[in-house]
């Protein structure tokens, strides 16, 4: 009972360790997914000869990625340990197990030996005192036959575990072996990295006063949006307080402000496929150090023609259009807003009513970097969240 237990916990724990390395294995396959895409974009840049400080921010995710699938490799190298230990185990009970069923099928076997003739078993049977008694000698040689049959099979069982088990931990040693060599390839393309990503910093240092000045007027126009942005979320707030100082909001907006709190790290993503290169807050610049980059969002890199998407059901409440002819939608889902700024093509109109994953626009695409990005925010009460706490697996 007590080892029927053990192989049970045994093929629990597996089943456990199973699964976590399958959403491992699937977390490292989109890893690698993303390598590949940053890569690209890396490699045409340098094709066309045009080195600009996107190709740092580039690298930077990069390195940040290769960091997170050296992590990754180690959790799984971790869970194959386990699995190791655990299979060692089990090959111990068993080894344990048939051991202790040889030792009684022999004791069996030189008993039958000792009986064999048929003379004794029947002169057993003739010499009971009742018929009753002969009957239940007669019961015992069967269930004595069936016993030793049953021990049989069981080692026959037994050693066929033992040899699965000794396969499973060939293929898990071959498994690891595997791990640990990917593991070092990609540390080895993360030296190689870092001294690109000097080699890049060192070649934009050249020209740091025009990289200056270049972000300089990046930082002013969006600063204006950004002035523009707030100004129109807080008159939303300021033209339609209650008494208690809340925004005063429709039964719709009501249950609409509701289940977008309701959501809070299950929202979609603002667009379909991207990966987020400037996170929320004050940042220092990539690049050049006496920079900052002040985010009351996220900057997510996408590829050319992608359309931006509503995030939740809501109404399209403002859009603005900025100095270098780029628009910005703002959308209102009861107390809550998201903004969806750098577009340069709008399909929503002010006062529609849109719907989560509604196309909005198309993404504007920078005709000398090839960058496709799109600034995206979230306001709650007229104050900037960090969208990575809103959207799912941001």
């Amino acid at each position: 009972m007590s080892r029927l237990f053990c192989v049970i916990i045994f093929m629990f724990s597996c089943c456990i360790n199973s699964q976590t390395k399958i959403d491992l294995e699937s977390e490292k396959n989109q890893i690698q997914k993303d390598i590949r895409l940053i890569e690209a974009k890396i490699s045409s840049n340098k094709k066309k000869k045009q080195l600009a400080v996107s190709d740092v921010e580039d690298l930077n995710f990069k390195i940040k990625l290769q960091e997170t699938l050296i992590n990754n490799i180690n959790d799984q190298l971790n869970l194959i340990v386990d699995e190791v230990k655990l299979n060692q185990k089990q090959l111990a009970e068993l080894d344990k197990t048939q051991t202790s069923l040889k030792n009684e099928l022999s004791s069996m076997i030189l008993k039958s030996y000792k009986k064999r003739s048929s003379l004794n078993r029947i002169m057993f049977i003739f010499s009971s005192n009742s018929f009753t008694q002969a009957y239940k000698r007669i019961q015992y040689f069967k269930q004595y036959a069936k016993f030793q049959k049953k021990t049989t099979e069981k080692i026959k069982r037994n050693s066929n575990l033992i040899k699965n088990n000794i396969k499973r931990l060939d293929s898990i040693k071959i498994e690891k072996k595997v791990l640990i060599e990917e593991n070092e390839s990609v540390r080895i393309n993360l030296k190689i990295q870092y001294k690109d990503l000097n080699k890049f910093i060192s070649e934009i240092n050249i020209n740091q006063k025009s990289f200056q000045d270049s972000i300089k007027v990046k930082q002013k126009i969006s600063k204006e949006i950004e002035i523009k942005i707030q100004k129109i979320i807080a008159d939303a707030y300021n033209n339609s307080k209650n008494n208690d100082g809340k925004i005063k909001l429709t039964e719709e907006a009501k249950v609409i402000s509701k289940n977008f709190n309701l959501n809070k790290g299950k929202l979609p993503w603002p667009v379909l496929k991207g990966y987020v290169i400037l996170g929320f807050g004050e940042q220092p610049h990539p690049v050049v150090k006496t920079a900052t980059i002040q985010s009351n969002g996220v900057r997510i890199r996408t590829s050319k023609e992608t359309n931006a998407r509503v995030i939740f059901d809501g109404l399209v409440y403002s859009i603005i259009i900025s100095k270098n002819n780029t628009h910005t939608v703002i959308v209102q889902h009861g107390n809550f807003f998201s903004v969806y700024k750098n577009l340069t093509k709008i399909y929503v109109s002010k006062g529609d009513n849109i719907y989560r994953k509604d196309i909005i626009g198309e993404i504007f695409t920078d005709a000398i970097s090839k960058q496709t990005i799109l600034s995206f925010s979230i306001f709650k009460d007229g104050k900037p969240q960090d969208p990575s706490q809103w959207i799912y697996k941001m």
